[in-house]
């Protein structure tokens, strides 16, 4: 009697390991889906703002809930909620300086020049807020613009060196800053100017 006890116990206990490995290896598939899932979403892009600052140069992720990098030297660009639908990498820096208004009475370059990159067309999500810190005009100066610098097409030299022009957009002071607001950038430069009243 004890021996028919024991040998029903130990198929019981048998049967219960084979369950238990059956039970831990459906289990494991199961959570192979979940284990993917938690790595998506940690590479998921930002869905809040990201502000990030720095000094000649600072980049940053920025993804749906958009976000603004500035330079200690000054320029800020704020890309609005909703311009981009995944997450991507941008830098703020300053370029090399332009000679392009140095020449021109008419003008007068404010701040570094900088750029933005890369090229971005914000029009989903409303405009891009690009600024430099000014509390008031100078005497004898008004109508400050944005300058950007646009690819004409035509390669000078050779592979890396391509024609560009200068275009420009209204700002206005605002808050202590002059600021534009565009519906995109090209990546490249950009470059504040100020208008001189006097020789007009």
């Amino acid at each position: 009697m004890v021996n028919a006890t024991r040998r029903w116990f130990v198929r019981v206990l048998r049967r219960g390991a084979l369950a238990a490995v059956m039970l831990g290896c459906g289990g494991s598939q199961a959570a192979a889906p979940a284990a993917n899932t938690a790595n998506e979403a940690r590479t998921d892009a930002p869905r809040n703002a990201v502000n990030k600052r720095g000094a000649g140069s600072v980049a940053a992720t920025l993804g749906p809930g958009g976000g603004a990098l500035e330079l200690e030297e000054g320029p800020r660009v704020e890309v609005p909620r909703g311009a981009l639908d995944a997450g991507q990498e941008f830098v703020l820096r300053l370029a090399q300086k332009t000679t392009a208004f140095l020449n021109r009475e008419s003008e007068r370059a404010l701040g570094p020049t900088f750029s933005f990159s890369p090229e971005l067309d914000a029009t989903a999500g409303g405009k891009l807020k690009i600024s430099f810190p000014l509390a008031s005009l100078p005497e004898g100066w008004g109508d400050p613009a944005l300058a950007y610098e646009t690819a004409s097409g035509d390669v000078v030299g050779g592979e890396d060196s391509t024609r560009t022009q200068w275009q420009y957009e209204r700002a206005a002071l605002s808050g202590g800053r002059v600021l534009a607001q565009v519906a995109g950038v090209t990546g490249l430069r950009m470059q504040f100017v100020l208008t001189n009243l006097e020789a007009q």
